[in-house]
């Protein structure tokens, strides 16, 4: 009731007879609160304790509202620090167009009030794109010629070094891949290569990297919570290295579009690793190449077998297989997460797939009644949605139905989540699949899982790995 009564809005309302002031500017230990007639009386007024002045701003903080935030910072010197906590803990330069420019104009607040860097925990740093011409070639119509600004750049690594107390860092390079040993200026390498040993980084990702070290990507996978690799391709050259703390081995682990040595190369560190922290969540996005699935199926024989949660996410616009992956050799599996594609490029239908990992689940369990059955939540994830009545859509969802609706099996289940992303179906398509999905999973429900369909709004399609908060 407190925090709503003195809530930053409607201390900011307050009428012109009465402001807000420091007690003392040399002290920000209490705020006063006067009328326009006392303000310069001898009535000592009353004192807002520190306490509750962050508990306010705390709670405008924890809802993400960066406007009325910056109204705080300019109440009084006892709410600057407090709100610019929360302003500055998440910078994201990898979310408007021209890239180059906002890392420009981040470099030169910070140079201004270096302090601002010590109230930054989460970091993402992208390039331009191909497409924004302009910015990376020549000339207007130079599409794409153009170098990599973050390797052009010569303030990215003092913005980096004022970033003392990064807990989440992600580098998005450009689709034409950037060589970590001949593209990136040593310096630059050095700039990254501090971040990666900072003591308080808990979470990394990187996308288009080639010849990326070895060794530097063991010490990522040995020290950090959470790892994601998009399109990492492993070199042979060695790299600075890092301290030998081991904070914890990653409890989380994105793969999208890694080459089978990347794979074998994460999977000898989370083997080696010495930790007591054990991999929990796994997430692939696979590949074409020879080999990929039997990687991942090594990488989940040695390094998985306290997988909790296991997501297969392939591209929405190519047909492909899980090859030798067998996710029954995780034995504490409880959130599954599919990507189905309705295009009708998929000759088989959207399910193949899913259902193949679903019945290597199912012939475990039945083959071994004393398994432990874990399997909580799975959630199917919906794109480029067909026009259909019921009665078709039914028939489609049929082999999952059967599947997850048979007796004696899936019995810990509890909810099955249907996810319809609104960026690769319209609002059309997705509301009639809304009301032609209903008792479309008869079996499912008979045995009384909740299932439920969702829209769901994609707002950043460039590489964003779960773990990031609102990165």
């Amino acid at each position: 009731m407190l925090l709503t009564l003195l809530s930053p809005s409607i201390l900011l309302k307050q009428t012109s007879s009465t402001k807000l002031c420091a007690a003392n500017s040399d002290s920000p230990k209490s705020l006063v609160v006067a009328s326009g007639h006392d303000a310069y009386s001898n009535v000592s007024p009353p004192l807002l304790p520190p306490e509750l002045i962050e508990a306010i701003i705390d709670e405008v903080g924890s809802h993400g509202d960066t406007r009325t935030l910056r109204s705080c910072s300019l109440v009084a010197s006892t709410f600057v620090f407090r709100a610019q906590s929360h302003i500055f803990k998440t910078v994201d330069l990898d979310k408007e167009q021209p890239r180059k420019r906002n890392h420009e104009r981040f470099h030169r607040l910070l140079a201004s009030n270096p302090r601002l860097g010590m109230h930054v925990r989460n970091i993402r740093i992208g390039d331009d794109a191909e497409d924004e011409y302009g910015e990376r070639g020549g000339g207007r119509f130079d599409m794409g010629g153009g170098k990599s600004w973050i390797t052009q750049s010569k303030t990215i690594r003092h913005t980096l070094g004022s970033l003392p107390r990064l807990q989440s860092f992600s580098l998005t390079f450009n689709s034409e891949w950037t060589n970590w040993e001949t593209d990136i200026p040593s310096s630059t390498r050095q700039a990254l290569e501090r971040v990666f040993s900072l003591n308080t980084l808990r979470a990394v990702s990187l996308e288009f990297v080639t010849a990326f070290p070895a060794n530097l990507l063991k010490s990522l996978l040995a020290n950090l919570s959470f790892v994601g690799l998009s399109c990492v391709e492993i070199g042979s050259g060695n790299s600075l290295r890092l301290p030998e703390q081991i904070h914890a081995s990653p409890k989380s682990l994105y793969l999208r579009g890694t080459s089978p040595d990347t794979i074998q190369v994460v999977t000898q560190a989370l083997t080696a690793s010495s930790s007591a922290s054990t991999l929990k969540k796994l997430a692939i996005t696979p590949t074409f190449e020879s080999g990929f699935g039997n990687a991942i199926a090594q990488l989940m024989q040695e390094a998985g077998p306290d997988i909790e949660e296991f997501e297969w996410l392939p591209s929405i616009h190519f047909c492909s297989s899980v090859g030798s992956i067998d996710i029954s050799v995780i034995q504490r599996l409880q959130s599954l997460k599919f990507v189905v594609s309705f295009r009708r490029t998929h000759a088989h239908g959207p399910f193949p797939e899913a259902i193949r990992l679903l019945s290597q689940l199912y012939q475990a369990q039945r083959a071994d009644t004393s398994r432990p059955d874990h399997l909580e939540r799975i959630t199917i994830e919906c794109h480029c949605l067909r026009t259909m009545d019921a009665k078709t859509l039914k028939a489609e969802w049929h082999a999952i139905d059967k599947v997850l609706g048979r007796p004696g099996v899936f019995k810990a289940l509890k909810e099955l989540k249907i996810e319809l992303p609104t960026s690769t179906s319209s609002t059309e398509l997705i509301h009639g699949f809304m009301l032609a999905f209903q008792d479309a999973l008869p079996m499912t429900q008979e045995k009384g899982v909740m299932i439920s369909v969702k829209s769901k709004t994609v707002v950043d399609e460039r590489f964003l790995a779960d773990g990031f908060g609102t990165l």
